[in-house]
């Protein structure tokens, strides 16, 4: 062996992360160094002329050249290098092993050989897997949380989009993530106003906002009450993005609104009483006074329309006490088992002079049987007078009105709609307001009575309505 030969041997056994063999184009071993030897456990004689696939420690799944898979004969053949993984079992314990090998190809040499070098990375790819298994946790967690989950880049686009902010947004990750900005999710001007916050020190201190209340928007431009918490992302110092953490408070602030609500009613109940007494005797007098004058024969034509239209606007006054008084003492329904087609059929035979006088067509659909179950008789029938009458002023020309029941698992859905001029979207959302009306002697209170009725019985009660298409009042009460 040359002194230059000898140097390079006393190089290589001085490289301790590096275990490195030389197998000659008869694919026998002409050389391993030192830190091989000692980390497989051979001795240099034990291998060193022998063919490198007799070695049987090694490796856990070695490869035969046979099958033709050996990186090792494929460098011989190709001339290029090439790089795989072993690995091998010690001790219990799985070893990972990146091996590299190069083709050495000189004119001093007898004929082409092969250099191996074998690199431990057992620690790295334990390493790279806990953090794969840490950022696939992450992940989950973050996907499945019920709260929304949203992360964007300083200009604002959005790189997370979980579950979550589907479920409260409506839009799907792949409508959002990559292709909206996240001040799209906002009323314009908003999320500059949310950005302001979080570098604040007024919200949970500079780069913070914590529980803040704003509003979102959907997909369908709904606006969604939230809690909003969010901070900045930093790397390395350096500001690169914003995650902001939400959750949907529509169900909080409807509660809050029915509080307030009943609060008010306490307010007018007690109003509605005082002034019940105080002015229902009065126009009582007043009608009756008016009716007897009326029948005087000595006033001209001019007088007797003053006269009626006093009559006309004391009983008014008279039904608007009435309605007032009913809706702040919507007493706790008396429920007993009955028929609710029954219902139906008593309030329209009720009703059916008005549907012909304005050549309304009244028809009910219903299923082959609807079971029994307990109700109050006497508020729903209120409840049906009230959409009744609704859809007959809807309909002042003539048109249908159709009744729908149907059962759905241990529900009952009650779908009463018309061919009438509809509803404008701006006024839908005003409808169940107490006083709120469109109509010129209109009290706004049936649909506002209706809707507690209905809220009583653990029902709900919806409104769908197009302009000169007609209008859809859509009942739920359970039948348990």
């Amino acid at each position: 062996m040359s002194e230059g030969t000898r140097l390079i041997c006393r190089i290589l056994d001085s490289i301790r992360d590096d275990y490195i063999l030389v197998v000659n184009q008869e694919r026998r071993i002409v050389y391993v160094n030192t830190p091989f030897l000692e980390h497989f456990g051979y001795r240099r004689e034990e291998i060193v002329g022998k063919l490198c696939h007799e070695m049987s420690r090694p490796f856990h799944e070695p490869c035969t050249a046979a099958q033709g898979q050996c990186p090792l004969d494929k460098t011989l053949s190709l001339g290029k290098p090439q790089t795989t993984i072993l690995t091998r079992i010690w001790h219990g314990q799985r070893l990972s092993y990146e091996a590299m090998f190069y083709p050495l190809q000189d004119e001093g040499l007898v004929g082409p050989m092969v250099v191996g070098v074998f690199r431990d990375i057992t620690t790295k790819r334990q390493l790279e897997q806990e953090l794969r298994h840490r950022h696939e946790f992450e992940s989950r967690l973050i996907r499945i949380s019920i709260d929304g989950i949203i992360a964007n880049d300083r200009q604002g686009n959005i790189l997370i989009y979980n579950e979550g902010a589907q479920k409260i947004l409506g839009y799907r990750p792949d409508e959002v993530i990559g292709k909206l900005n996240v001040a799209q999710l906002y009323p314009p001007g908003l999320a500059r106003e949310i950005k302001k916050k979080i570098y604040s020190e007024d919200y949970g201190g500079p780069g913070k906002l914590e529980n803040f209340e704003t509003v979102l928007k959907g997909k369908d431009e709904i606006l969604v009450p939230v809690w909003l918490s969010a901070c900045l992302i930093y790397e390395d110092d350096q500001e690169v993005g914003v995650v902001g953490f939400f959750r949907d408070i529509s169900e909080r602030k409807r509660m809050e609104e029915k509080l307030l609500q009943n609060e008010r009613l306490a307010t007018v109940g007690k109003m509605a009483a005082h002034i019940g007494h105080e002015i229902k005797n009065p126009l009582m007098l007043i009608g009756g006074f008016a009716r007897q004058v009326q029948r005087s024969a000595s006033l001209d034509e001019k007088d007797q329309r003053k006269l009626q239209i006093i009559q006309e606007e004391t009983e008014r006054l008279e039904r608007f006490l009435t309605d007032l008084g009913s809706f702040t003492r919507v007493s706790a329904p008396h429920k007993k088992p009955g028929e609710i087609i029954a219902i139906i059929h008593d309030v329209a035979e009720m009703m059916e002079p008005s549907f012909k006088e304005q050549e309304v067509e009244f028809s009910l659909q219903q299923p082959s049987e609807v079971p029994i179950f307990s109700f109050d008789s006497g508020q729903l029938r209120q409840v049906f007078l009230n959409l009744f009458k609704n859809a007959l002023e809807a309909m002042p020309t003539g048109g249908e009105l159709r009744v729908q029941v149907e059962t759905v698992d241990h529900d009952l859905h009650l779908i009463v709609a018309d061919t009438g001029q509809g509803i404008p979207p701006q006024v839908q959302k005003e409808l169940f307001n107490p006083f709120f009306t469109t109509k010129d002697k209109g009290t706004g209170l049936g649909l506002a009575i209706s809707r507690q009725i209905i809220e009583q019985h653990q029902g709900d009660i919806t409104i769908e309505s197009e302009v000169r298409r007609g209008t859809r009042c859509i009942i739920r009460l359970p039948m348990e």
